[in-house]
């Protein structure tokens, strides 16, 4: 499903971007949804509002953008900027927007433009850290698939999948208040992982941040990942690297060395037993895509 569509309605999109706008708005229970989009942009992408928005801003619609990985920047009007970080969700009013764009290597995001159906509390330009995000994932995988279809029942089940996604984004950043410190501060290593994929991290820079035993991180980790701190850490980078091999221009020796791998055998040996395929299949199938 890569590439541009006839109804795209921002310029300047990137090769890989996936624009999934409605014709008509489709309603659920909780929202309008306007349009969907997956972006995996790299350093050239840039977006100003309203000159590169076709479709009219709405006073009372909404967007909600979920980094999956990477970073992005979004200036708002009065000129402050917001970094989004991999593994995080934010609520914001277009109309506040003034323009966004990737800031480094990759910014992989869902963002959704939807208008509330019934009445919903929604926290604006407030981040919440999802450190388990992989449900989140493959639900937005199956909901760009049934809006795709074109299916108008099918359309209507993906908006309900949105509906009960955008609730519960909502409900953990109310949580935000009330979450113990240990969570707090295990979330704030995690944004700062994603910040920067490329730096070397060791179990002891990680336990050393948190002021912790490295025994102690790892019943953290395990507690609130399902995963210990090197095997969070050494995913975090191969699904930046999947990413990073449907770029143009990338090869698998330059992303081994880019994330700090021992060398090429040693990713493509981590890679093909975390996605069952090496990487080279994925830049044979991105060649023939683009072919």
């Amino acid at each position: 499903m890569n590439g541009k569509k006839h109804n795209s309605h921002v310029k300047n999109e990137t090769t890989y971007n996936i624009p999934l706008v409605l014709e008509e708005n489709v309603i659920s229970s909780g929202i309008s949804l306007i349009s969907l989009w997956h972006t995996l942009a790299d350093e050239s992408y840039r977006v100003m509002w309203p000159r590169d928005k076709k479709k009219p801003l709405i006073a009372n619609s909404w967007v909600a953008i979920y980094t999956l990985q990477g970073c992005g920047k979004i200036k708002l009007n009065d000129n402050s900027e917001i970094v989004l970080n991999g593994n995080c969700v934010i609520f914001l009013k277009p109309i506040d927007i003034k323009s966004y764009h990737c800031d480094g290597l990759i910014w992989e995001q869902y963002w959704m433009e939807f208008i509330p159906t019934s009445v919903m509390e929604i926290p604006l330009f407030q981040q919440a850290i999802i450190y388990n995000g992989n449900n989140f994932k493959d639900e937005l995988n199956e909901v760009e698939k049934l809006i795709a279809s074109r299916n108008p029942v099918k359309n209507n089940l993906a908006v309900a999948f949105l509906t009960k996604i955008i609730y519960q984004w909502i409900c953990l950043i109310l949580e935000n208040g009330t979450k113990d410190r240990q969570l707090l501060r295990i979330e704030k290593l995690i944004a700062l992982l994603h910040a920067d994929l490329q730096k070397r991290w060791s179990v002891a820079d990680m336990a050393q941040w948190m002021q912790c035993s490295e025994q102690y991180l790892r019943r953290l980790f395990l507690r609130y990942t399902g995963k210990t701190p090197k095997e969070y850490y050494l995913d975090a980078r191969l699904d930046l690297a999947l990413s990073l091999l449907k770029q143009e221009g990338n090869s698998v020796s330059k992303i081994a060395d880019m994330l700090n791998f021992f060398d090429s055998f040693h990713f493509s040996k981590a890679f093909k037993r975390k996605f069952g395929y090496a990487p080279s299949a994925v830049m044979r199938r991105e060649g023939e895509i683009a072919g």
